[in-house]
């Protein structure tokens, strides 16, 4: 019940303040490291269980704190994602601040002191949990088999979430949720009941819903749909503003002869002037239906509309003035983007790109936002494959000052791929007060015609009169995006320093924290402090490499997450039925698994996605198999010791920050920098074996 309810809670907060407060879902593993360190910390003080009421107490403080009714504190929070972005190597979207120094420095550190209040709130939310887990583990007499309950507990724990999300059920279900298996999972008494339910209330109030607009929720994010008249919706995702119902229907048209005149002019309607024949279309990212309807209003006899989210899909199916899902030429596919791409054989004339920008989009299982492997080298040259000889790619996206090197970024990539320089411009918003929003469009194609087209006097003129707001050449254009480096919001090789900003403050914390209660002198903190911190790295890596093949979708990585927790259980029956005693031969087996997979050029292994993807699957399981071989048989020789598991949970801090290494090297260099770790681990256990047997030792009290 405890292990179940620790990390049901651990993802519901990681979803739930991602959603509310936009940092966190600028810094998508932040929630995640302030959860391990809460759940560490509690490891490390399990002489009394205690109780689980100061858990309830913080996850009421921290909604109540979010959802207080004050513009002007909603105001302040939007300002903490700008205050720590005013650095403009990270296009972390949001308030245009123009301060002093000293307005600039003030802001800043108020920025911290909030971020600090948040990170240490979700602290206070899971010690307790930890603390009873490594109580029950410490005590438990038989240490495999009791942690092999605990991972299946989290297994419970994570689907638990995955069925309400498939559900499309709030928040207020999924708090609901967690308070019952907290309280459930601790001796009932009127005071723990009373308190409890007290706090639920609370709890369940400031989450109700406020004001006129529907509010929904998807498996992904919080949808928030205002109507601004004329059968015309604004859809804010995680209470920013994301995407619109536009209406070009021809009753408004008729009420409105000058949006006649100018929504032809729009980001969705203007590139069909430069096709040929739009008789096949594909949009990626269809949203709630404006591409599609632009591409029925060309001619196009076939749409395939992908759109990753369903409750998206279900509002432009409900809403859409066009009704262009309704529509028998449109086909609608739920799915990741990337995965599509990857999975289909049809040609297309035309392969749209629609306004795709994630930055409040994103599964609250993964460390990867939803659509950075869409705009890759290599999901570019499978559209490409994907078109026919004269077919034309349209990819359109919001470049915005002062991050006009993400433009630039997009030409000189496009010019690479397909051998030309694209045809590229910028259009304002259009349509009845603006619902066709503006955009830099790029246009590219494998055939002469497009240029040739685009060579006509009226294109001409129109492409000289929307000129871009930054230089069109590849020329000082930052690196482009890969499937190994699919950072398409940040310029360079570089850690941007909002995130620096961010880790200081995580780091401070758990410096303070723990340090009174980790054992620096014994090698066995150390080991298990780098068996968590190679683990977490390693886990990252799995995910986002079967998001590459199975798409980005919350139930493939509830899939993955399942997988590797199955693998764990996996080699703790291993261990209880072999009981190795040397691991140096799982070291090295977990060490050359991982450089294996590092040295494998997947994108090369002949075969169809999911082959490969499978191929993938059964590669990275070996070294999560040998890792928990590892952590399970050192972990029993520690007769249970919380104060090593709060090591390992402390060590997935130290993992996740590391992550961010992937800005400069890569993300599958995180595969090496885990097997050095991992080699640290394994010097620090023969250490530790070395002490126990008598060995000579010299300096051991040392680190």
């Amino acid at each position: 019940m405890v292990s179940t309810a620790a990390l049901y809670l651990e993802i519901i907060l990681i979803r739930w303040i991602g959603t509310e407060v936009r940092i966190f879902a600028f810094f998508q593993n932040l929630s995640l490291i302030a959860c391990f360190l809460g759940f560490g910390l509690g490891c490390l003080h399990t002489k009394q269980r205690g109780s689980l009421l100061p858990s309830l107490a913080a996850i009421t403080g921290l909604v109540v704190v979010v959802t207080l009714p004050f513009p002007s504190l909603h105001t302040a929070l939007d300002t903490m994602s700008a205050a720590l972005s005013f650095a403009p190597d990270a296009a972390l979207w949001g308030a245009s601040l123009k301060l002093t120094g000293s307005e600039y420095w003030t802001l800043t550190a108020f920025s911290a002191l909030m971020l600090a209040l948040f990170l240490l709130l979700l602290v206070i939310a899971m010690a307790p949990l930890g603390r009873w887990v490594g109580h029950y583990l410490e005590t438990a007499p038989n240490t495999v088999t009791d942690y092999s309950v605990n991972l299946a507990g989290s297994l419970v724990g994570m689907w638990l979430l995955a069925i309400l999300s498939l559900l499309w059920l709030p928040p207020s279900y999924w708090f609901a949720v967690a308070f019952v298996l907290i309280l459930a999972a601790q001796p009932i008494s009127w005071r723990t009941g009373i308190i409890g339910g007290v706090l639920l209330l609370i709890t369940l109030f400031a989450l109700r819903p406020r004001g006129p607009n529907a509010v929904y929720w998807s498996p992904y994010q919080k949808l928030e749909v205002t109507d601004v008249g004329e059968h015309q919706y604004q859809i804010d995702v995680n209470n920013v503003g994301y995407m619109s119902i536009a209406n070009v229907s021809p009753e408004l048209l008729a009420r409105h002869p000058e949006v006649a005149q100018q929504f032809e002019n729009s980001s969705y309607d203007s590139p069909f002037r430069f096709v040929n024949s739009s008789d096949r279309v594909l949009v990626i990212g269809s949203g709630a239906g404006n591409d599609v309807s632009a591409a029925l209003r060309h001619g196009a006899a076939e749409v395939d509309a992908v759109e990753i989210d369903p409750r998206i899909y279900a509002i432009g199916k409900s809403l859409h003035p066009e009704h262009p899902y309704d529509s028998p030429k449109v086909h609608v596919v739920i799915t990741d983007a990337r995965n599509f791409l990857r999975q289909t054989h049809q040609k297309y004339d035309v392969i749209v790109f629609a306004l795709l920008d994630s930055h409040t989009e994103f599964s609250g299982y993964s460390n990867v936002r939803v659509d950075n492997y869409v705009y890759t080298q290599e999901s570019f040259q499978d559209a490409k494959r994907l078109l026919k000889p004269d077919g034309v790619l349209m990819l359109k996206f919001e470049v915005r000052v002062p991050w006009t090197w993400m433009g630039q970024r997009f030409y000189s990539m496009l010019g690479d791929i397909f051998g030309r320089a694209p045809v590229t411009y910028y259009v304002r918003p259009a349509g009845f007060n603006g619902a066709l929003f503006d955009g830099t469009v790029f246009l590219e194609s494998n055939s002469q015609r497009l240029w040739d087209k685009a060579s006509e006097p009226q294109l001409t003129e129109f492409v000289k009169s929307h000129p871009t707001a930054f230089p069109l050449t590849s020329q000082g254009a930052p690196r482009p995006t890969t499937d190994d480096w699919p950072y398409v919001y940040h310029e360079n090789n570089s850690i941007p320093r909002s995130y620096v900003t961010v880790s200081l403050v995580l780091l401070l914390m758990a410096f303070l924290m723990t340090r009174p209660h980790i054992a620096v002198g014994q090698s066995s903190t150390w080991q298990f402090f780098l068996l968590g911190a190679g683990f977490l790295l390693m886990e990252t890596q799995l995910v986002s490499r079967l998001a590459l093949y199975f798409g980005t979708t919350w139930f493939v990585n509830s899939i993955a997450l399942s997988g590797i927790l199955a693998v764990l259980l996996l080699s703790n029956l291993y261990v209880k039925l072999r009981a190795p005693r040397d691991l140096s031969a799982y070291y090295v087996a977990l060490c050359v698994a991982l450089i294996a997979n590092y040295l494998i050029p997947w994108n090369d292994v002949p075969g169809s996605s999911t082959a490969v993807g499978i191929l993938i699957c059964l590669a990275y399981s070996a070294p999560v198999f040998f890792a928990g071989i590892i952590f399970t048989e050192s972990f029993r020789r520690s007769d249970g010791s919380s104060s090593v598991l709060g090591a390992n949970m402390l060590g997935a801090v130290a993992g996740g920050l590391a992550q961010n290494l992937s800005f400069i090297l890569g993300m599958k260099a995180l595969l090496v920098i885990a097997a050095i770790i991992y080699t640290g681990a394994a010097l620090y256990e023969r250490r530790s074996t070395w002490s126990v047997r008598g060995l000579p030792l010299s300096g051991r009290s040392t680190v």
